[in-house]
């Protein structure tokens, strides 16, 4: 027994002063789109909710075009959104984000019909932490 007890102590020391290893990383969620159905020459707004336990998320939102039909109309990207440099990053951040895609630019299918797309987001912070890809539901984009 008493070899146990001084044991027992210093696992108990031990395990009480290690660090906190868990991360937490951005999370986001779709508030809204503006239509389900996009016709030439408009203008898709997607509303995003992004929250950040630590405040550090980073300024690029990758976005991922998916269509079902004309695969030429398909993209990741990283550089179409950012967010505000000048938004304070806070600890417990939430703030709602607002993308407008443009028509001509974004949306417009590459081949010569109308398509259905759905649209996939991400963020990364500070410390490489991925949130989960949010994804829309589908929208069809006239030709």
């Amino acid at each position: 027994m008493r070899k146990v007890f001084p044991i027992i102590c210093l696992l108990i020391f031990g395990l009480g002063c290690n660090k906190d290893s868990i991360q937490s990383k951005p999370i986001l969620k779709v508030n809204s789109i503006s239509s389900s159905k996009i016709y030439a020459g408009e203008d898709l707004e997607i509303r995003l909710q992004l929250t950040d336990q630590e405040g550090d998320f980073l300024d690029t939102i990758w976005v991922k075009k998916s269509t079902t039909s004309c695969t030429r109309s398909n993209f990741v990207d990283s550089n179409l959104f950012r967010i505000p440099s000048d938004l304070p990053r806070t600890k417990n951040f939430s703030g709602e984000l607002i993308l407008t895609m443009n028509y001509s630019i974004v949306l417009q299918p590459r081949c010569f019909a109308s398509d259905t797309t759905t649209f996939s987001f991400w963020v990364k912070d500070a410390k490489g932490n991925k949130s989960d890809t949010v994804k829309t539901s589908q929208i069809i984009i006239s030709r």
